[in-house]
């Protein structure tokens, strides 16, 4: 029994450092995120009155509000983890109390016994009053056996006595867990209150720009679908003059890879979710892939095949692995855009103002592709639009490159 009640209490001692390194970890992760995305969002508040910059700061906030909600029930676990901890911790405690009373109940007892056998007699008048030499040893034995009982005791005793006030320390420093955890959650529903304000005035404002609203949408359904046939275009055409060594041609939808692009776009496929961030600066994604709907703005729905990345003007354009330039071309609105194949795939640098490469060259990781557009009629806005594909199959890049 003893041995289980010190094994629950060292469980009990080394959890907290863990969770509490993990909760650093997410609170770390989460502020670096917060921070970024806050700098974006001031970028885009210099110019408020474009419908553009608007759409942009919507999704932004509703980025943000699902971070919000995503912590806010991170914290609830944990709020929840440390109250079974204190239930766990108060009956802790009182199984020791109970076992502490008792080992010192037995101890009386004990003392008592042991009083009433020698009375007003000394231990060595106990012994030598015996009647004969056996029995005086018998004594001596039983003296020493209820040394060693006594000398027990109180160990135990005072073990159970540590272990009770780490268990009464490691509640208290809970409860003191819980309280700020609390504190975290107020000023978390806080937060999230202010964000979906923040959502909401923007939501209204567009409402009153309808008209400008659909305008702009069209505008960028124009110019992705322009972007999409050109991409699908110059695809199309490298896969049907592709060969094999062995004289395999290349399909409409297929490519067909020499053996170094076939080992190119293994490791291309192996490095998924750890391919770096496609711009040179800091920059935060406020165009997602894929088709978004708005909750707030039912009647606005959009489809991208590529991310959206707002970062800072200078910013440039970078190989997101090793490759091989396909296509430089242009289509209004976009600016110019580079294709990069590696083997199969390919990546998809879009609204480049002056192109670092050329059609044919062979790009590292990380090399400059080209300076991002900075649109000086919005205030500096700089995006880039980047999309991977896998022959004639859109991929979400978020799923391919890590966060910023």
């Amino acid at each position: 029994m003893k041995h289980l009640f010190l094994g629950l209490i060292c469980l009990l001692i080394c959890l907290p450092p863990l969770a509490a390194q993990d909760m650093a970890d997410i609170r770390r992760q989460r502020q670096e995120l917060l921070e970024q995305i806050k700098k974006t969002d001031q970028a885009l508040s210099a110019n408020e009155q474009s419908v553009k910059n608007q759409l942009y700061r919507y999704n932004l906030l509703n980025d943000q509000i699902k971070e919000s909600e995503k912590y806010l029930a991170t914290l609830n676990r944990e709020y929840n983890r440390t109250r079974n901890r204190i239930n766990e911790l108060n009956q802790e405690s009182r199984q020791l109390k109970q076992e502490l009373e008792k080992k010192r109940e037995q101890y009386a007892s004990m003392s008592r016994h042991l009083y009433v056998r020698l009375k007003d007699n000394d231990k060595l008048m106990f012994i030598f009053s015996a009647e004969n030499l056996q029995q005086s040893l018998r004594r001596v034995r039983y003296l020493n056996e209820f040394a060693r009982y006594e000398r027990k005791q109180a160990e135990e005793i005072k073990a159970r006595q540590q272990e009770l006030e780490q268990v009464l320390e490691q509640l208290e420093q809970t409860r003191k867990e819980q309280a700020a955890l609390v504190a975290e959650q107020q000023k978390e529903r806080d937060q999230l209150r202010q964000e979906r304000n923040k959502q909401n005035a923007i939501v209204k404002d567009l409402q009153k720009k309808s008209k400008s609203l659909q305008a702009e949408l069209k505008k960028q359904r124009q110019q992705a679908e322009a972007l999409n046939k050109k991409i699908e275009e110059s695809i199309t055409e490298d896969n049907r003059k592709s060969t094999s060594p062995t004289g395999e041609k290349g399909t409409k939808t297929t490519y067909a890879m020499n053996v170094d692009e076939k080992k190119l776009a293994a490791d291309f496929g192996k490095n998924k979710g750890q391919l770096p961030f496609p711009v040179s600066e800091p920059g935060t994604i406020v165009v997602h892939f894929g088709e978004q709907k708005h909750r707030d703005m039912k009647y606005v729905q959009t489809n991208s095949n590529c991310i959206e990345i707002q970062t800072t003007a200078g910013a440039y354009a970078r190989a997101i692995f090793n490759g091989t330039v396909s296509r430089v071309f242009s289509v209004p609105g976009s600016n110019f855009s580079v294709i990069v194949r590696h083997g199969n795939y390919l990546s998809v640098y879009s609204n480049i103002e002056k192109v670092s490469v050329k059609a044919g060259q062979k790009v590292k990781t990380s090399q400059k592709i080209g300076d991002i557009f900075v649109d000086k009629d919005q205030k500096n806005l700089t995006i880039m639009q980047f999309q991977i594909w896998k022959d004639l199959q859109k991929l979400d890049p978020e799923a391919w490159i890590k966060r910023n």
